[in-house]
């Protein structure tokens, strides 16, 4: 009965891995369909890796599909890639040269390319690390190469490919890195160092999903933990890794698990355990079509034949036994004298190799030591050259320094020259400042005279009539008239009260005339600026209007009654206003002047709040300011008004007393139209 359910395991176990394994439908449908080499690309990197691990014959058609592909349209980072996928399935089917060709090429075409957007590379992609990943994939496969044809150096390469792929933070990269090199220290008897690699790889692993590798992790989780002697965990990991490797495809690892199942129960002497392993192993290596593999299990049909043969003489059948043991030879002649003539062919092919790099480094020598001599002659020349213009330099020294102590006494007269001139602009300079202010208060004196001679007019009128009614009131006085007497009291009492208002604001309009008059203290002072700007919009209007009776315009006021009194300099924002207003008023007064049918002057002042600000408007509908030459009005000494009318510091002042005040101050202005002139002010 135990015999008939081994073979009936047998049989069941044969059937399901004796044929290739059928690509899907849709992988299939779809690369038929695609049209686009774009999308051939694309499809085709999905059917490599479904093949990579289970047919290395099918795997190698796709890669070298993708190459072609690739080199066809010039894209070198995929032809890099490609290439390295290409030299991984020749080196598992025992292909060493012409693998070594393909990776020697692909290094140096990913270590001489420059980031760049890709086709589809890798299931793992990693964005803006497409030559990072090329180069880690490429010194993995060297590593691969390096292994399998008997080379040290392969720890180097793993090593280095891992390095690479922690630096482009990809975690497949760094999965197949230490999965590699677990296996390696395991192979040199290091089975912690192996253990804290399978680790690193296991986590990494999962992390990032990479699930067809961690079959062999986990495979070779088992061979380290079949090392320290806990079989119970070997065996835990072995299965665990032959069910990962079914679900996933990877055929290499679901084959090398198997061989190690079978030397562990050939150690125990189980021999229906090593016959079960070993017939389940015979159609997974079949389907691969491998030659060789991963050191930790070296796998090939010849071994799969001999484990079969070991397998019948341990269950004592002779006849079975003999036909796989003869099976067994013939393969294994044929492997190892493929595999002894392909080592032989790379052995060849590296020599070559370095032979051709014996011969560079010869002719580098050679040109170092040429490049070497022609500096050094170059040397001479220089040296030559440099004492040469050394004594020339020594020659004209001295007429150069007699002729430096003449330019020096000339600087130092110019220099004199220019002190004095500059004295001399610095009082210039500050005539014109004074004249600037004194023409400003010529403005407003002229303005203040207007408006005080209003109130000075309503003084005489009244005292006159007030002298009369006195005269009255001693003649009604005289007659008795004790009626008539309160009534001219009491409109000599009110002209009286009139005469003390009008001389009151003729004593204000005077101190306001002192206060500008004189220089500003620097005191700021709680200011109503509503007021100021509307005493200086009349005083401005007056002074215009005495120096041209004919002249007349319309004053217009818009004041936001919220903006109260505001920390200032009266003095420095009242100048600031007089100019900005005698400007809007010379502005419409020369529009006038052209006689323009029904053209209305018109100036108007006007503040607004604006959050922390206040802001003061100046416009009028006067002639504006011709647009080349709006941005240089602050410009100190730049006028518009012709010769003898402007010193142009008007607005240079202005613009400075309104920064002083950390404000800003700025025009809108059109020709023929008119201008706005606004400042701000802290609130």
């Amino acid at each position: 009965m135990k015999r008939f359910v081994i073979i009936i395991l047998l049989i069941g176990c044969s059937s399901t891995l004796t044929a290739q394994p059928l690509l899907p439908d849709s992988l299939r449908y779809a690369f038929q369909q695609a049209t686009a080499d774009l999308v051939k690309f694309k499809v085709s990197r999905a059917i490599y890796t479904f093949y990579e691990e289970t047919n290395r014959d099918s795997a190698l058609h796709y890669a070298s599909f993708r190459y072609e592909l690739a080199k066809k349209y010039k894209r070198r980072l995929e032809e890099a890639y490609t290439q390295g996928q290409v030299a991984y399935q020749q080196i598992y089917l025992g292909r060493f040269s012409e693998a070594l060709t393909n990776l020697t090429e692909a290094i140096q075409i990913a270590t001489d390319s420059k980031e760049a957007n890709t086709w589809e590379l890798t299931p793992f992609p990693g964005p803006g690390k497409n030559r990072l990943i090329s180069l880690s994939m490429l010194n993995h496969m060297y590593g691969h190469l390096k292994l399998q044809t008997g080379s040290t150096e392969s720890l180097y390469y793993f090593k280095e490919g891992r390095r690479i792929g922690l630096e482009a933070g990809n975690d497949f990269r760094i999965t197949v890195g230490d999965m590699v090199l677990a296996t390696n220290y395991l192979s040199l008897n290091q089975p912690d160092s192996a253990l804290i690699y399978a680790r690193e790889g296991e986590r990494y692993g999962k992390q990032g999903g990479v699930t067809k590798y961690l079959a062999y992790i986990w495979s070779v989780m088992g061979d380290i933990y079949r090392k320290n002697g806990s079989d119970s965990m070997a065996l835990f990991y072995y299965h665990q890794s032959l069910q990962s490797g079914k679900a996933t495809g990877n055929f290499t690892v679901v084959a090398g698990t198997y061989e190690k199942l079978i030397t562990y129960y050939m150690e125990r002497k189980q021999a229906d355990s090593v016959l079960y392993y070993a017939s389940i192993n015979l159609p997974a290596i079949k389907s691969l079509g491998a030659v060789t593999s991963f050191v930790a299990s070296e796998v090939n049909l010849g071994k799969a034949y001999q484990h079969l043969a070991t397998a019948y003489i341990m269950k004592g059948k002779v006849d079975s036994s003999n036909k796989y043991l003869q099976l067994a030879l013939t393969v294994k002649d044929s492997v190892t004298g493929e595999k002894l003539k392909r080592l032989a062919a790379f052995q060849r092919l590296t020599l070559d190799e370095q032979v051709r790099l014996q011969n560079e480094e010869k002719e580098r020598i050679a040109a170092g030591n040429k490049r070497r001599l022609y500096l050094l002659l170059a040397g001479i020349a220089v040296a030559l050259i440099i004492i040469g213009l050394i004594y020339r330099n020594n020659r004209q020294k001295q007429r150069a320094y007699e002729q430096l102590q003449r330019q020096k006494e000339e600087t130092d007269l110019q220099r004199e020259k220019a002190d004095a001139a500059l004295v001399e602009l610095k009082s210039t300079q500050s005539q014109l400042i004074q004249s600037e202010k004194m023409a400003s208060l010529g403005e407003l004196t002229a303005g203040i005279a207007h408006e005080i001679q209003n109130p000075l007019n309503f003084v005489n009128n009244f005292s006159e009539v007030s002298s009369e009614l006195i005269s009255e009131l001693v003649d009604e006085v005289n007659k008795g008239n004790t009626a008539e007497v309160k009534a001219i009291s009491g409109d000599i009492q009110g002209n009286l009260e009139k005469i003390l208002h009008h001389g009151k604001r003729a004593d204000a309009i005077v101190k306001g005339m002192l206060q500008h008059s004189r220089s500003s203290s620097g005191t700021k002072e709680p200011t109503d600026i509503n007021e100021l700007a509307d005493e200086y919009l009349r005083l401005a209007y007056h002074g215009l209007r005495a120096k041209d009776h004919s002249f007349n315009a319309t004053m217009k006021t818009n004041f936001d009654e919220s903006v109260g009194n505001i920390s200032v300099i009266p003095q420095d924002i009242g100048r600031v206003l007089l100019n900005l207003l005698t400007n809007a008023f010379y502005a419409v007064n020369e529009k006038a002047k052209q006689g323009l049918e029904g053209y209305e002057p018109v100036v108007e002042i006007s503040t607004k709040r604006m959050g922390s600000k206040v802001e003061v408007k100046v416009s009028d509908n006067g002639i504006g300011i011709p647009s080349p030459i709006s941005e240089k009005i602050f410009q100190p000494f730049f006028t518009t008004k012709p010769t003898g009318q402007g010193t142009g510091l008007g607005l240079s002042l202005s613009y400075d007393i309104v920064k002083a005040h950390g404000g800003e101050i700025r025009v809108a202005t059109k020709e023929g139209e008119g201008s706005e002139f606004f400042f701000s002010l802290q609130a």
